[in-house]
């Protein structure tokens, strides 16, 4: 009895013009269902997810594929996909035939304020959580992962042929092939997170208002990291084994991988910024040359937060001026013929963050130092913070 009064509020009504109050909550509880359910990393029912995508063809005119293949990893399902297949065709006949139809009826009969509200609150949501954070991520590691094992080999093959000086030339026309070739497997690899927040958006119209046919790809996406279906065969790659994330939402562990799989592949993580492995389980043996190697500042700063009161230390900091807005110091870099570099510490006012900024060596003040690092029209405070 209870259920069915809950089911009655939340339903949605024909030509109805705004959301009540119930159903905006809702629309947030249900948003907060499915990122949960993406990013779960409990084991699914591998059969159940094989009939909901076959169901999915079926509702396409598309007979089943006749063998399901599961992969422990992206990494995994990339490497043994490097042809091209048919999946385009079978993708575009599922999409064509079931969203369109789907997408006309919702249009149709839910007033656009209504589809706003949800499309705001569950396919942003959705998005910023599990594609945003997740996707991304994933994907480029998988895409360098696939590159490094591709060099390796083929650095292997050739080794004995060629001089070292020529290697760059040859890997420049290599790594260009395999880019070219296994980009769309890699994004197939890692398709349910990037599907996850407009298949959400219409599994709600799905079970508050009418029922439609994009429910099965709904269901069998949320079990599933990626997958490619063809005519014969579907390619399916399993969730991670351990997934991670910061109170932000973003990719961290402090302790391992912040997403592993299976099959052993995965990658570290600082509060979203992919780190080498040292950085999370050996911070004690960072050193000056890790942070004055590591060319992308938010990397750099995942070393200096690891290495905590020791980092001035370790990286031989000399405190040159403190202003208002920062401190300069100066840092031994012998052998490199500068053999002084000078870096600014600053703040960020929105995050609390700390960086180290390198700053020209004539620099003798932190607050000029610190407008150096701003574009002329950026840097202009009127008040203190």
């Amino acid at each position: 009895m209870v259920l069915t009064s809950l089911r009655s509020k939340i339903r949605l009504k024909l030509g109805q013009m705004q959301l009540t109050p119930d159903q905006e909550a809702y629309v947030r509880q249900f948003a907060q269902e499915r990122i949960a359910s993406m990013l779960s990393t409990t084991a699914i029912d591998e059969h159940e997810a094989e009939a909901h995508l076959s169901k999915a063809y079926e509702v396409a005119g598309l007979p089943p594929p006749q063998r399901f293949v599961w992969f422990d990893s992206p990494l995994g399902f990339v490497l043994a996909h490097f042809v091209p297949s048919v999946w385009d065709s079978v993708r575009a006949s599922v999409w064509d035939s079931v969203s369109a139809s789907v997408s006309a009826s919702v249009w149709a009969s839910v007033s656009a304020s209504v589809r706003d509200s949800v499309w705001d609150s569950v396919r942003a949501s959705v998005w910023d959580s599990v594609s945003a954070s997740v996707w991304d991520s994933v994907r480029d590691s998988v895409r360098d992962s696939v590159r490094d094992s591709v060099r390796d080999s083929v650095r292997d093959s050739v080794r004995d042929s060629v001089r070292d000086s020529v290697w760059d030339s040859v890997w420049d026309s290599v790594s260009a092939s395999v880019s070219a070739s296994v980009w769309d497997s890699v994004s197939a690899s890692v398709r349910g997170y990037l599907d996850a927040n407009w298949l959400a958006f219409y599994r709600f119209f799905h079970e508050t208002f009418a029922e439609n046919q994009l429910i099965h790809l709904a269901l069998f996406n949320e079990s599933v990291c990626g997958y490619r279906p063809g005519k014969q065969e579907a390619w399916l790659v399993r969730k991670p084994i351990r997934l991670e994330r910061d109170e932000r939402g973003r990719l961290h562990s402090a302790d391992g991988m912040c997403i592993q799989y299976r099959d052993g592949w995965g990658f570290y993580a600082w509060h979203g910024v992919r780190v080498p492995e040292k950085i999370i389980l050996h911070p004690e043996q960072l050193t000056k040359a890790d942070w004055m190697d590591a060319l992308n500042l938010e990397v750099r700063r995942a070393i200096q937060e690891r290495m905590g009161e020791r980092f001035v230390e370790c990286i031989g900091g000399q405190l040159i001026d403190r202003g208002k807005r920062g401190e300069l110091y100066a840092v031994d870099i012998a052998p490199d013929p500068e053999r002084v570099a000078k870096y600014v510490r600053v703040k960020d006012s929105s995050t609390d963050r700390i960086y180290w900024l390198r700053v020209p060596p004539h620099m003798i003040l932190a607050d000029v130092a610190v407008a150096w690092t701003f574009p002329v029209k950026r840097y202009a405070p009127l008040i203190e913070t």
